[in-house]
């Protein structure tokens, strides 16, 4: 019914945005990095889904196309409801979902509230192969040392995923981020430790 809402953001809490546009107030069910990506009294687009059942109409929205149509993709398996669904795209960026789920992670993907290691081989099983084409063949140049706070973002989250921060370090001065997002070198980093 939706397909986003583009408005200003008038409020927000650890998983819920509510957006003015056009003097209505939507009440939008959300991620917290997409709650962490927005910024109160400023204008913003979210991508919507509407969410209906015999007793709930909701409205879920997120920053990215991509991290919408992981959404949906979660929430298609059994036993994944939508707010099991905003626990797992809660977990981390949506490359680094995706990764998790080609690698084969459960452990981290069980961290999220409500996803048990059973349910967590269930969504890599149903979703690897939807995400496998994404990380095939990456450039890789080593010997360049980045200053730290370039890296300090990078580090805290390959740390967090259980990587010591040694490991973590050369992993990522071993890769040429000319022209790279922070998301691109993670995925890099993420798969160069992988093997």
């Amino acid at each position: 019914m939706y397909s986003y809402i583009k408005g200003t953001i008038k409020s927000s809490s650890e998983n819920h945005l509510v957006i003015e546009n056009g003097g209505i107030g939507y009440s939008i069910n959300t991620s917290m990095n997409t709650v962490r990506n927005s910024k109160l009294n400023e204008e913003a687009t979210v991508h919507t889904y509407l969410y209906v059942r015999e007793d709930i109409i909701s409205i879920y929205g997120f920053a990215s196309i991509q991290e919408l149509e992981l959404f949906k993709n979660l929430i298609k398996i059994s036993g994944v409801g939508p707010k099991a669904g905003l626990s797992i795209l809660s977990l981390s960026d949506v490359n680094t979902l995706k990764y998790s789920i080609f690698n084969g992670d459960y452990k981290f993907i069980s961290k999220a509230s409500g996803i048990g290691k059973k349910t967590a081989e269930k969504i890599i099983i149903e979703l690897k192969d939807k995400v496998k084409d994404e990380f095939s063949g990456s450039e890789i140049n080593v010997g360049i040392e980045y200053p730290a706070q370039d890296s300090e973002f990078l580090m805290e989250a390959l740390t967090s995923l259980g990587f010591n921060s040694n490991e973590a370090k050369k992993a990522l001065n071993a890769i040429d981020r000319t022209g790279l997002t922070d998301d691109q070198v993670l995925k890099i980093a993420l798969k160069k430790m992988g093997s």
